[in-house]
């Protein structure tokens, strides 16, 4: 019998990212209810870290992931918004108040902690940046940019130090300003965040024994293009392994300002399907959709198969593609 694996949707983005194994006692009956009344009491001490962690540490593990209630998706996009308007202080608290708002009513939405501990940052709340940022760590334990993150986090640590030794504290972050010719002028050496769209991740649940008999899709996958008479090389997709040994498609990086959302990622015995949308930033309305077929050879070093395009004004285009693993 064909053994069919296919993804899991968890919550978030960005990234990156999210949902490691969290063992059989998520997967007892009433797990949901032990969620929903531990939320509940999170509500009336949010200050609870001891139990926000806890809360975290279950949803993450729980399958399917826990519905984000429209209470929090309200919040997220409301301090979204504070946020983008904001220029001083009294603005990012704004943005504040909406992102803590969705960390109490879903504390398991990493994304909520990501973007709370990017505005506490800017408004100055130096330790409670760096709390919020290590609860985005423990909900999105393989996020993409958690070593950015780190990074960022060691370097509010620097800044917490100063405040409390007296000294004056870093100006809240503001917008770049523009130079002559367009280009825009930062101080270089600290690390940045910024605020990321919620995202979906793509994910291949491995149990052991299936684990075993799969072959090893995992590493950057490229193939040979023709491009005015010239062989280039074009990065295709990443298939990574997480700390599980759970299979996680991480689309190429492109043009600056396109971004990819994985739709289909599948795997059947030797055959590997996947739907990349693309999107770009500058361009409203655009789209285009990358569809892979894939089969591995015996020997493991090509993926080979049909490779469709499909993009806004209706050009479909149909290839055959032989892939190669570096």
């Amino acid at each position: 019998m064909r053994t069919i694996i296919r993804i899991a949707l968890p919550i978030l983005i960005m990234g990156a990212l999210f949902v490691p194994a969290f063992g059989a006692q998520s997967q007892k009956a009433g797990g949901s209810e032990d969620l929903k009344q531990y939320v509940e009491e999170l509500k009336k001490k949010p200050g609870d870290k001891v139990l926000r962690e806890k809360i975290i540490k279950m949803a993450v593990g729980m399958k399917p992931a826990p519905a984000v209630p429209e209470d929090a998706e309200r919040n997220m996009a409301r301090g979204a918004a504070f946020a983008k308007k904001a220029s001083d202080s009294a603005g990012y608290k704004k943005a504040i108040t909406e992102f803590e708002a969705a960390t109490n009513t879903a504390p398991w939405l990493a994304l909520a902690y990501y973007n709370l501990g990017v505005v506490q940052e800017r408004a100055g709340l130096f330790n409670d940046a760096i709390q919020s940022l290590k609860f985005y760590l423990l909900a999105a334990p393989d996020a993409k940019n958690a070593r950015d993150v780190k990074n960022t986090i060691y370097s509010l640590e620097a800044d917490a130090e100063a405040v409390q030794a007296g000294m004056n504290a870093p100006a809240p972050a503001v917008a770049p300003v523009p130079a002559p010719g367009g280009k825009q002028l930062a101080v270089a050496g600290k690390p940045t965040l910024d605020l990321e769209p919620e995202k979906q991740l793509k994910i291949i649940k491995l149990p052991p024994e299936k684990r075993a008999k799969m072959p090893d899709f995992s590493g950057n996958w490229y193939f040979k293009e023709n491009i005015r008479g010239e062989e280039v090389t074009i990065h295709a997709f990443e298939i990574a392994k997480n700390a599980n040994g759970d299979l996680t498609l991480i689309p190429p990086k492109r043009a600056a300002d396109s971004v990819a959302t994985v739709n289909v990622f599948e795997i059947t015995d030797k055959t590997l399907k996947l739907q990349m949308k693309w999107k770009m930033k500058s361009v409203v309305g655009y789209w285009k959709t990358e569809t892979y077929t894939l089969t591995m050879s015996d020997d493991g070093s090509r993926l080979s198969g049909a490779h469709n395009q499909q993009s806004v004004g209706g050009r479909n285009i149909d290839m055959d593609r032989s892939l190669f693993r570096q």
